[in-house]
């Protein structure tokens, strides 16, 4: 039995040792299989964009074979002992995950829909021993798959199997769930306020199934490792660090609007020598104008194709399908002819354009601007890879691409040697992330559209009660703050912000600093850097930092009312009754984790502030606003609205583009 053991062993190790797969993928999936120690039973892969995640599955397969005991290898019936689910029911990705997994003889490939099915017909008498779930940043949302079933299967009937999640983009699975929760308690209050049994009993649902679908399931111990890649891939830090990604915001996104940035693609299109081909997204329900605009350009129309099938205002025969697309592609590398594809937004799929479509690529253009796993899935994604094509050029949302770049920096910094648990701080981090760079989320996914606004969450309503200027002193142990407000909340909170840049001596210039722990969470904190300052790419609802600090404080001195909840701006589940007061924190020390020219203040920026409010010029500026009195008429009016959303049935998803169709039903 031994000799053959070594035998069925010696197979799978020329599948690890073998030209298919990269040390990189082998090293990858080592570190995930080691992480299922003790009674962790879930690990999370985060592995980049196009960074190899099918070779990772087919390793971990080859690893879940060679931990079998000698007798279990030998034994035939045995055999099938790993099952890999495709998240999304479309049969081309469960074939080419068949094809990309043919080497791993020990495998079954299913879908979530098929789940049940393939458990009885294929693993009759030997549960699977290692569950492999792709791109779970699916499961992250309302109408997305849910996972309570596989776990339900794991907890009841499967005891001892183990379960890999592996995306380029799982921050959503791995605490969307939390928010959804969140959400169903938010309705739940709002039903038990308007005595509405109906609604009560559905938010309590809600929130069950929450809990139920999360993948952090605590008694699974979920541990996250992050991939790391090796020098010859090029992926999205790349792309930003060589300056090759351009922004668009939401004036400029779509591209049948006149923009510079439009005319720098066209031009750059056709300045390109030789072969190449761009991608272009638009909304859907365009793919006609754009390409009409294309041929008005002078680029022939038998150069540009729109990719899909059954789009919207889109003839029969304009339809192209990718396959018929790269067969246009290798004919048009013959005579050196450059091509468009079109694609539209609003659809899913995971396009793999393969390295020699990659290497000629010319630029893209991607309408998304959304939540970071929307844009980072789509065109830039599939730009992403093991290629030579560095000089490409891509117009996306920057700030979701270099929030996905300083999600990547950190998760290699802390879970790319060894898997981490700590999620409540990777929670905190990427809640920082949003607001550090003014994204809408993480991750999208599929979404139900409502016909009425969703529950207001901050309900309980203050006034704002006045504001507190003063100079930080931070290098001074003895200014007197007094001289300034003799307010002891005021005061405390001085203190406690001075504290946060001094704890470990001079203050010195940092990224990310927050206001956590029960000592320190009654303050609100906007820490000021030279990007938010007075970028109007950083700009909300009442302007740049600069402009609402000079908005509110000119309202409280005319004696106008000012929200406190407005002034709060609360995000990351905080509400404003938590806060007593709030900081606007001008200062040198502060600095953007965005590339842009501008990240820190200058000094001349904090003195205007100062001169400006009549104290004494610093580095540093503290303005401090406090909590007044409760407003009950306006915590009523937003119990009263709100009410649970209305479905309308129609389906969004934000995240892909697809060869298939568009995805509103």
């Amino acid at each position: 039995m031994h000799d053959k053991a070594q035998r069925l062993r010696q197979a799978v190790h020329a599948v690890l040792e073998g030209d298919t797969l990269h040390s990189h993928q082998v090293s990858a999936a080592s570190k995930t299989f080691e992480a299922f120690h003790g009674n962790v039973r879930a690990v999370v892969t985060a592995a980049e964009m196009q960074a190899g995640k099918s070779g990772i599955a087919l390793a971990l397969c080859c690893l879940q074979r060679l931990s079998l005991s000698d007798k279990n290898i030998c034994d035939r019936k045995q055999l099938k002992d790993t099952l890999y689910l495709v998240t999304m029911p479309d049969t081309a990705l469960k074939e080419q995950a068949e094809d990309d997994l043919k080497l791993a003889k020990n495998v079954i490939v299913s879908n979530f829909i098929n789940f049940e099915k393939a458990l009885e017909n294929e693993f009759k008498g030997n549960p699977p021993k290692l569950i492999i779930i792709d791109e779970c940043h699916y499961g992250s949302n309302v109408a997305a798959v849910r996972y309570s079933k596989v776990f339900d299967y794991l907890e009841r009937e499967n005891d001892t199997c183990k379960v890999v999640f592996i995306s380029a983009t799982p921050f959503g699975a791995l605490y969307g769930a939390e928010t959804e929760y969140q959400t169903a308690i938010e309705y739940q209050a709002a039903a038990e306020h308007n005595n509405n049994q109906k609604l009560l009993n559905q938010a309590k649902e809600a929130a069950e199934n929450a809990i139920r679908d999360s993948i952090l399931r605590r008694d699974f111990n979920t541990r996250l490792v992050f991939h790391k890649t090796s020098d010859e891939y090029y992926g999205v830090r790349e792309m930003l660090k060589s300056g090759r990604v351009h922004g668009l915001d939401k004036d400029n996104k779509n591209f049948l609007n006149q923009s510079d940035e439009r005319d720098s693609f066209v031009e750059h299109f056709k300045k390109h020598e030789g072969m190449g081909w761009s991608l272009v997204r638009v909304p859907a329900g365009f793919a006609m104008e754009a390409k009409d605009f294309f041929i008005s350009n002078g680029i022939d129309k038998e150069s540009v194709y729109i990719l899909g099938n059954s789009l919207t205002g889109v003839p029969e025969d304009e339809h192209c399908s990718i396959e018929q697309f790269k067969k246009i592609f290798d004919d048009a590398q013959l005579f050196e002819d450059k091509l468009i594809a079109i694609t539209v937004a609003g659809a899913r799929a995971g396009i793999n354009f393969g390295s020699m479509m990659k290497n000629d690529l010319i630029s893209t253009w991607d309408s998304t601007i959304a939540s970071v796993a929307a844009v980072v899935q789509a065109n830039i994604g599939r730009a992403c890879g093991y290629h030579g094509n560095n000089s490409s050029i891509h117009f996306t949302n920057l700030n979701a691409a270099e929030a996905y770049g300083g999600i990547l920096d950190h998760l290699e910094k802390t879970c790319s040697e060894h898997a981490a648990s700590d999620f409540e701080g990777l929670r905190e981090f990427f809640d920082d992330i949003c607001q550090e760079y003014h994204v809408n989320g993480l991750d999208v996914g599929l979404t139900i559209k409502y016909k009425r606004r969703r529950p207001i969450g901050d309900v309980e309503t203050y006034s704002t009660q006045g504001y507190t200027v003063v100079p930080a002193k931070l290098l001074e142990n003895d200014y007197d703050f007094e001289k300034h407000t003799k307010d002891k909340d005021v005061l405390r909170a001085i203190q406690t912000i001075r504290d946060e840049f001094t704890a470990k001596g001079a203050p010195s210039v940092k990224g990310n600093r927050a206001m956590r722990g029960k000592k320190k969470n009654w303050i609100k904190a906007h820490w000021i850097n030279g990007d938010s300052y007075d970028n109007p790419e950083k700009a909300r609802a009442d302007g740049t930092q600069k402009e609402k600090t000079l908005m509110y404080t000119k309202m409280l001195d005319d004696n106008e009312y000012l929200e406190f909840n407005r002034v709060v701006a609360p995000g990351s589940g905080e509400l404003s009754e938590n806060k007593l007061v709030t900081a606007a924190i001008f200062s040198i020390y502060n600095i953007s984790r965005r590339d842009v020219s501008k990240k820190i203040m200058t000094q001349e920026d904090v003195w205007e502030m100062c001169d400006h409010f009549g104290v004494e010029r610093d580095d540093t500026l503290f303005v401090v606003y406090k909590r007044g009195e409760y407003n009950i008429e306006r915590s009523i009016a937003k119990k009263e609205h709100n009410e649970l959303p209305e479905k309308t049935g129609e389906l969004s998803d934000e995240s892909h583009f697809s060869d298939t169709t568009e995805s509103t039903y």
